[in-house]
């Protein structure tokens, strides 16, 4: 009986000392909480391509720094059969849109040195870097823009996209861009950029020879071309064009093909709807391309899809692609034989790589994580080379077979930040609104979380409206969870990835449907997440996002603090204010003189006699997107009410308060300190 008991306590010993054990492992092994600094630390990837041999992968690394207040951006290669990756530029550059030779023994792309922006040319291994010429770009407004770089096939010249003269009355005159001592005419609508002023300069074509010299201007007159594909056989530069002579009015670029001499200039498309991001099949004979069916289309968020379409280049109608798909799509890209056209799809959250038959037809899924692809290529091997991210893995590139097997993790650029900072995992649920609809959305439990204390809620609203919310990470999202807050974000009515129908719900019913979507939403979470506190709510949101915060307050006592990013509270004058009068026309229906009544009523200043909420205003001073005043007109009505409202704005910034790290980064520190104040 003794040595049953002693070993009876020698083995509780022993169970006793692995719990211990395992317990300090844990506590080893525990990531330490998210913290401001780390929504700049993380890399992001993009511009991937394939060297024409197959055996290297050339990318853009770029990252913010905060302490330099700048961002850097530098050029990386990688064998495609796996190895370490090596940039080819120095870190702290500004490099951008690599491309390759046809030979794939050199690369051309942008670059900034003290004497401006330049083209430059480099060999594969980064050897000989040499700048070829300097260029001018414009600010002005485009909206959707491709490609600004490409090689003629034989190796021997390049094209690219250069700023000309500014148009005055329809004449060229000599100015440059304006600066704070100038007086600025103004004879037309588009005398605002997302970011200051218009210069109010074109956009063309310019040709250089590869070894350097004199470019050449193939492109002339009052019109923008942009987005640039070089045809297989060099006779032809194709590009997006608005030849309406009205693209103060309208958006409808058009594919017109340009000689490479200049002497010529073929309109290819002649449609209501505007094209964009042209690329040639390798046999030259058709072309892929994004485009709108629709008139009275928005240079930014819009609520027609984009959609995936092929032409023959003899003419004859196009072919939608994405017609059965039916959602958002974006960057098509060739196979190699010519019969199939690749894109990415957003789809509830996700963006998937997708895969047609250039005839039409049923679009296959390629790649439907439960994440997001931003950036591919595709390899001459039968290869995808793919940028993908979710909701905790920081992006990577992967390798994976054309079929979506086989996949392969071919870089660690943010493996060791992954393994460091906790990065919470939202989770997905779906409700029903007020109709019955089914609303997706995203819960984020705060970190150390303990199922049975009371937490207060972030709710955030995307902007857009034409945008979503999804599988990816937002540093902001994980600074509120690691400093105590439950997030939760929703793609109400309007949110791309669910096709056009859903798109177009909130057109001509902004803050209506989507509103009700929003607050169903938060009664959602309420009832079924009994950890959060409904008394200590607060909301948020950036663009759309904020124009949807500051309607909120007026309509709901139930958030104790807000805070409003580039936000929009009176429709009537943002139509005017901003540099999109597009936007409110595509969204509405209308001009707001054709019916003040209406657009009033859906601008959140009419009501702000309701709100009671202590309200924080962040906005970029040159943001004419969202102009600054709009947020001064809620600021002042709150301020006269006597509602606590603090208004930041921003120098030298423009929409969403992004051209500066340290701006950004204050802004955080600002929004978590007036949630702080006011919900704990």
């Amino acid at each position: 009986m003794q040595v049953s008991k002693n070993r009876y306590w020698n083995l509780l010993g022993l169970a006793g000392f692995v719990i211990c054990l395992a317990f300090s492992k844990g506590l080893a092994e525990k990531k330490r909480a998210w913290t401001n600094e780390d929504s700049f630390k993380m890399k992001s990837i993009r511009d991937l391509s394939v060297s024409p041999d197959n055996e290297l992968l050339l990318f853009v690394v770029s990252e913010r720094d905060v302490e330099d207040n700048r961002y850097y951006s530098s050029i990386w290669i990688l064998p495609t059969k796996g190895g370490e990756p090596k940039p080819l530029t120095k870190a702290k550059g500004g490099d951008s849109n690599p491309r390759w030779s046809p030979n794939g023994e050199g690369i051309a792309f942008f670059s900034s040195d003290d004497g401006g922006s330049g083209l430059w040319v480099m060999n594969r291994d980064g050897s000989q870097k040499r700048k070829i010429t300097n260029f001018e770009t414009s600010n002005a407004y485009l909206g959707s823009r491709g490609n600004k770089l490409s090689w003629s096939p034989d190796g021997k010249r390049i094209a690219y996209n250069a700023a000309g003269p500014r148009y005055y009355a329809n004449k060229p005159t000599p100015e440059g861009p304006p600066n704070g001592n100038d007086v600025l005419f103004v004879d037309r609508l588009l005398y605002k950029a997302f970011y200051y002023y218009s210069d109010m300069r074109r956009t063309y074509v310019w040709v250089i020879s590869a070894d350097g010299g004199n470019p050449e201007q193939i492109c002339f007159g009052d019109y923008d071309y942009h987005s640039i594909s070089w045809s297989p056989d060099g006779k032809w530069i194709a590009c997006a064009s608005n030849r309406t002579g009205k693209d103060d009015f309208n958006a409808n670029n058009d594919i017109c093909l340009l000689s490479t001499e200049g002497k010529e200039l073929v309109q290819l498309t002649h449609t209501i709807g505007p094209e964009y991001q042209m690329v040639w099949s390798r046999d030259g004979s058709r072309i892929a391309y994004l485009g709108r069916e629709r008139d009275h289309r928005s240079k930014e968020s819009d609520a027609e899809l984009k959609k995936v379409y092929v032409m023959s280049v003899s003419g004859g109608s196009p072919v939608n692609l994405t017609a059965p798909l039916d959602r958002w799509s974006s960057s098509p890209q060739w196979s190699s034989d010519g019969s199939t056209v690749y894109f990415t799809a957003q789809n509830s959250g996700k963006i998937g790589l997708y895969a047609a038959p250039v005839e039409g037809g049923t679009a296959r899924p390629v790649m439907d994580e439960v994440g997001q692809v931003t950036s591919y290529c595709l390899g001459e091997d039968g290869e995808i080379f793919y940028v993908f991210t979710d909701n905790t893995q920081p992006p990577e590139i992967y390798r994976t077979n054309m079929d979506g097997g086989g996949k392969r993790k071919l870089t660690e650029l943010n493996t060791a930040f992954a393994e460091e900072v906790e990065i919470t995992k939202s989770e997905r649920f779906s409700y029903p609104s007020f109709d019955g609809l089914d609303i997706e959305g995203w819960i984020l439990r705060p970190y150390n979380f303990e199922p049975n204390k009371k937490y207060p809620m972030v709710f955030a609203v995307h902007g857009g409206p034409h945008g979503q919310y999804g599988y990816r990470i937002s540093g902001q999202f994980q600074l509120y969870a690691a400093n105590g807050y439950v997030v939760v974000f929703t793609n109400p009515r309007g949110s791309t990835g669910r096709g056009q129908k859903f798109s177009d719900m909130c057109v001509g019913d902004l803050a209506g449907g989507d509103y009700k979507d929003l607050m169903a939403g938060v009664d959602y979470v309420l009832g079924t997440y009994e950890f959060i506190d409904p008394d200590q709510l607060g909301v948020t949101g950036g663009s759309y996002g904020g124009y949807m915060a500051n309607w909120i307050v007026t309509q709901t006592d139930r958030f104790k603090a807000s805070v409003a990013i580039s936000s929009i509270s009176n429709l009537i004058s943002a139509w005017s204010q901003g540099c999109n009068s597009l936007w409110f026309e595509s969204d509405m229906g209308f001009i707001p003189f054709e019916d003040y009544e209406r657009a009033w009523a859906a601008s959140p200043l009419k009501y702000v006699k309701n709100c009671r909420t202590p309200t924080l205003f962040i906005n970029g001073a040159w943001d004419f997107c969202t102009h600054v005043s709009q947020a001064e007109e809620m600021f002042t009505a709150l301020k006269k009410l006597g509602v606590d409202a603090v208004l930041a704005i921003y120098p030298n910034e423009g929409h969403g308060v992004r051209n500066q790290p340290r701006h950004t980064f204050d802004y955080h520190e600002r929004a978590l300190a007036w949630f702080d104040k006011y919900l704990k």
